[in-house]
């Protein structure tokens, strides 16, 4: 049985992704694939993917090359990804919130972050909650230790809101080891995501 290999080295996130998962749709049942990797963030997100289509990923490290070893699933599997739930009684679509910058609206800074850490605290008391919070750019700050908004971002979490931190925004400013709350995702499924909201509201 030949071996499908994805070389994804020096592209950065989601190319890797997108590759991966066409070359995973083209491959049989039990069909084996490989992938090389240059690039932590992709490979994390890579994994997780693989990890979800149940094709049991390996991952190793040599000389700054991540090699991952996975088998397409002999079974067929859902996706894992999850539609916007429905409202209790309107039957709307629930939305996406996206935060692209540490504050909120423009003008003052300071009043901008007054103005977040008031909008995250108010999201908790919605009676329908959005579907996911999307954090990049600048507002990955937001999902980062020494942010207020960490107790609230977990809370929502727990209740079921799919929080998504860009992870290369992450990498640019060099958060990652301080992440404290949500999935470190990529441009691609943010994107996916967007598209299948009802709705999106960037405050």
């Amino acid at each position: 049985m030949s071996e499908t290999k994805v070389d994804a080295r020096g592209m950065s996130c989601p190319k890797p992704l997108i590759m991966v998962k066409k070359a995973l749709t083209g491959l049989g049942p039990g069909e084996p694939l490989t992938v090389l990797l240059d690039n932590e963030t992709a490979k994390d997100n890579v994994v997780r993917f693989l990890q979800d289509q149940g094709a049991g990923p390996v991952a190793t490290k040599n000389r700054g090359v991540f090699s991952i070893r996975a088998r397409k699933s002999r079974r067929d599997r859902p996706s894992a990804r999850v539609e916007p739930s429905r409202g209790p009684e309107d039957g709307a679509k629930s939305f996406v919130m996206v935060f692209n910058r540490s504050g909120m609206g423009s003008g003052s800074e300071e009043l901008g972050n007054i103005l977040a850490q008031a909008c995250v605290n108010a999201i908790k008391e919605l009676n329908r909650l959005p579907s996911s919070i999307v954090f990049y750019n600048g507002g990955v700050h937001l999902a980062c230790e020494g942010s207020p908004l960490i107790p609230s971002i977990q809370d929502l979490e727990a209740r079921g809101v799919n929080v998504l931190v860009c992870g290369t925004c992450l990498d640019y400013f060099k958060l990652k080891p301080r992440l404290k709350a949500g999935t470190v995702s990529n441009l691609f499924d943010i994107l996916q995501t967007i598209a299948s909201a009802g709705s999106v509201f960037s405050p």
